[in-house]
């Protein structure tokens, strides 16, 4: 006799997404952190596609491979770690509903999207949000040496326990600024990111 995926409980994904531009240890460390919550099993990272919006974000490519080499690099083959490409392909749209949607479809996951906690008051503004409150679930990363947010009424919203070290801030901003100027960036970023920043010629 055969078993469907419902005689299962769902894989419990953390849907990390972002620009990625570049991927740096300020990311790492918000992966690690979402891998010790008992709220997930794994965390999917997706690298956001081409947008006309975003004139001058490095390419999706691009994005998406450093992303790729940053994960391999720091969690080799942990099989809780993966990257996506659906938004950097196109399979998949920009938005976050987008995402939910896709995921809604696979009975053997239960989608959670990752979101800092300064996106909170952001919600009622983003694509399709009412369709998003009613079916998007929500996991908040704290800033660090920040107070608990307050809630927005009506989401499905779970808030992560804070870094037990603090995190680590740095921001993708700063660390183009810094390329782009020749200062160091050691510790901010795993070095094979860099290096295919200056094969890319990224940031110059």
């Amino acid at each position: 006799m055969s078993l469907s995926a419902t005689n299962f409980p769902a894989q419990r994904v953390a849907l990390f997404g972002g620009a990625f531009d570049p991927f740096h240890n300020g990311h790492v460390a918000a992966i690690r952190h979402l891998l010790k919550s008992p709220h997930i099993d794994t965390v999917l990272v997706v690298p956001s596609g081409d947008r006309p919006d975003k004139r001058g974000a490095s390419l999706a490519s691009d994005r998406y491979e450093m992303t790729r080499r940053g994960v391999a690099a720091v969690f080799g083959g942990d099989p809780r770690v993966e990257v996506s490409d659906l938004q950097v392909r196109g399979e998949v749209g920009y938005g976050t509903i987008d995402l939910v949607l896709h995921f809604e479809r696979d009975p053997s996951k239960k989608a959670f999207v990752v979101i800092g906690q300064e996106l909170l008051g952001d919600l009622e503004q983003w694509k399709d949000a009412a369709i998003l409150k009613q079916k998007a679930h929500f996991l908040v990363i704290q800033r660090p040496g920040s107070p608990r947010p307050h809630l927005p009424q009506g989401w499905n919203v779970v808030v992560l326990e804070p870094f037990s070290d603090g995190g680590i801030a740095v921001s993708s901003t700063e660390l183009r600024d810094k390329i782009r100027s020749g200062t160091s960036v050691e510790g901010l970023l795993p070095k094979e990111v860099l290096t295919y920043c200056h094969e890319k010629r990224l940031y110059v």
